[in-house]
This record gives structure tokens, sequence and C-alpha cells, in this order.
């Protein structure tokens, strides 16, 4: 039977870089989606830590709290601003919960990562650090997520070494899908927390409604193409894509 007394740590990065300023208040309502989901009945032992991230800083908004108790968005507490180490952010909050394990054990841990822009501004560490320490984590039990908002999501999710199906690029023009796709992920991450589901993955319903384009892009299919050859196509259908999404 599932374990709901089992305690799982959520943890959020949440990207608060310049460019996130045009979806402001979406972000804010989806992620406040996202908190209102995962609370749930109450009936799951989840503490959770949000950690926003820019050039500026990292900062933590909170620590493993009881999610019950943690706060909503405002447009006081997300600020946007400056530019996206996307990596030194991420591999930080892994080291952190990592550290935290040592004197507050977790039987489970959920890592979710948004951000709608390309790493531009690490300086402590590299692709292949992060996509190590992932894949380590990942390989303990770790589920990992990544929200992608109007990018490529897989293919910088494959950079980190996070799996297509733990990934999911949402529409950034759709305040419903951006409801939508917080809610999955929370969704997802309380029925692991209650052992409902055995990871945090989205299924392609989920990936439906957050209006993920991308995904198609990235599916493996037979083929007797070249590995070059497979790279190019999948360049051109990207590059259509992102052509069909400019309206004038």
């Amino acid at each position: 039977m599932p374990n709901r007394s089992a305690r799982t740590l959520v943890t959020f990065l949440l990207d608060r870089t310049g460019s996130m300023e045009a979806i402001r208040d979406d972000t804010i309502g989806g992620f406040n989606t996202y908190l209102d989901t995962l609370k749930g009945d109450g009936s799951a032992n989840i503490e959770f830590t949000l950690v926003q991230f820019d050039s500026m800083s990292i900062d933590k908004i909170c620590v493993a709290e009881p999610v019950a108790q943690v706060a909503k968005l405002t447009r006081d507490t997300y600020q946007p601003r400056a530019s996206t180490p996307l990596i030194d952010a991420a591999y930080k909050t892994i080291e952190a919960v990592e550290a935290s394990l040592s004197t507050h054990p977790a039987e489970r841990i959920v890592i979710c990562i948004q951000t709608d822009g390309h790493e531009n501004a690490s300086t402590e560490h590299n692709w292949n650090e992060l996509n190590a320490l992932v894949k380590d984590k990942a390989a303990k039990g770790w589920q990992f997520n990544f929200m992608g908002v109007g990018i490529d999501a897989y293919d910088q999710g494959a950079r980190m070494g996070i799996p297509a199906a733990a990934t999911v690029a949402y529409d950034h023009r759709d305040p419903a899908a951006t409801r939508a796709v917080f809610a999955a992920s929370a969704e997802n991450a309380r029925d692991y927390a209650v052992g409902a589901r055995p990871t945090s993955v989205y299924c392609e319903k989920q990936k439906r409604s957050a209006g993920d384009r991308f995904a198609d892009l990235f599916k493996s299919k037979p083929t007797s193409e070249s590995a070059d050859q497979k790279a190019e196509a999948r360049k051109r259908a990207l590059k259509k894509a992102i052509v069909d999404d400019i309206t004038l």
C-alpha cells in the first residue's frame, strides 16, 4: 500500500530573469496553481522548497516548509530581472538538497526546474558537470522535471540529463496552458509522494494540455537515416515550429 506518511521533499527552481517579465502575472498564477495542487487534500507528507534565480542572486524563498504553510507568490515576491545562470542555479540547488538530507532524510525527492531562456550567465559550473550530477541523483531515485516556456525544452533538458518523458515545453501565449502545466507538474509530484505513481514524468495528455509543440520532434522513431541526417531533419522541423509561432 502507498506510504502517505513518507517524507517527500519537493524543490522548485523558478526562473526570475528579466525575460520572464512579459509573462510575470501568468507565472505567478501558474505557480500558485502548482501550490494548490500540491497541497491536495493534505494527506501527503510534503515539505516544499522554493528557489528563485537570476544572475544577480540565487535566493531561497522557503526551505523544507510543510506545503500547507507555503505562501503564494505575489508581484512583490516575484520580480523578474537580469540574466540566466541556469547551470549554476540548478547545480547549486541540487547540491543544497543533497546536503540537507544528511540531517533531514527524505524517502522521496522531486526537483522541478522552470525557465524561459537559455543558459547565458553561469560562471562556476558547466553542462557536463550538471549532466553528471543530475544522472547521479536520478540513479538514486530522485525525480527531475523540466518545464521550458516558449523554448526548445527537450534539447536543453537533454543537456541537463533530464529525459524527454520528464520534460515539457509549454505555450507562453496561453494562460490556460501555463496553469495546466503547473497543475500537471504538481499532480505528478503529489501522486509520486503518496506512492500512487512510480515517477513524476508527464503523460501525453498533460503535454498536449500544455500546448507542447516540441514533443513530437524528439520522439524516437525507427529510421535508416544517419545521426547527421536525423539532426538536420530535426533542425528543419524545429525551425518551422518557431516560424509558425511568429504573429504579426
